[in-house]
């Protein structure tokens, strides 16, 4: 008789609680928080580590997933269901799930098709890109984690990552000198942490947190931030 007890992957587990966490401050912080005061920029600051957890994970996922259709479905699925309380909190615009099912299939063509068909992807999708949440970011972070994992020099999205935030942001985005360096410091802590795991989270076993929770926590905390707003201005 086996006794060995299965053996769960930490980091795994670890990236999912710390981007559930950091997702929920984001969001809360932006509802009910003045924008400018400690609390608000604590919460934003590391409110940024979700998007680079996520983009690392949507090439995990292209790496080891069965079927790139079916995650692609799901990630469609959850993108839906989650696009009604995201608009209402946040206006005209597509929710990240959107992004990230977009960055997967353009990093899909990449392997499959090779460099210029997923740049074309990537020019196409970007007129679409303006209204979605993190625009052409989450792609180009993607990408990024993508190319180097392949090549074997992920120390490079060090450098890269933060970069290409900085220089996104500053074209797409009017903010203050202080907010881009914050934000570009974040996405580096952001990207040191997931370098540092990396490795462990090739490791043998799954973690204890389903990937279908992960998603599926999305529509709802937004759904709970919602109900609590809407209790606050009624009462």
């Amino acid at each position: 008789m086996n006794t060995d007890k299965p053996q769960y992957n930490t980091a795994r587990d670890f990236l999912k609680i710390f981007a559930i966490i950091a997702m929920t401050a984001d969001h809360a912080s932006t509802v009910f928080l003045n924008e400018g005061s400690d609390l608000y920029t604590i919460c934003q600051f590391f409110g940024n580590f979700t998007i680079v957890i996520m983009c690392f994970f949507i090439t995990q996922g292209l790496r080891y997933t069965r079927s790139v259709l079916k995650y692609g479905e799901r990630l469609l699925l959850w993108a839906v269901i989650s696009e009604i309380p995201f608009y209402l909190l946040f206006g005209l615009q597509l929710n990240i799930l959107f992004t990230l099912l977009a960055s997967l299939t353009i990093i899909y063509l990449l392997d499959r098709k090779g460099l210029l068909t997923a740049l074309a992807t990537l020019a196409l999708f970007f007129p679409i890109s303006l209204i979605c949440d993190w625009s052409i970011i989450a792609p180009v972070f993607t990408i990024i984690f993508n190319v180097l994992q392949k090549k074997q020099k992920e120390q490079l999205s060090l450098i890269l990552i933060p970069s290409s935030y900085f220089i996104l942001r500053t074209i797409l985005y009017a903010e203050t000198q202080a907010e881009y360096i914050a934000g570009t410091i974040s996405i580096f802590l952001a990207s040191a942490v997931i370098f540092a795991l990396r490795s462990k989270t090739e490791e043998q076993g799954k973690g204890r947190i389903p990937g279908l929770v992960f998603y599926a926590y999305y529509p709802l905390h937004l759904t709970m931030v919602l109900c609590v707003d809407s209790f606050l201005t009624v009462y």
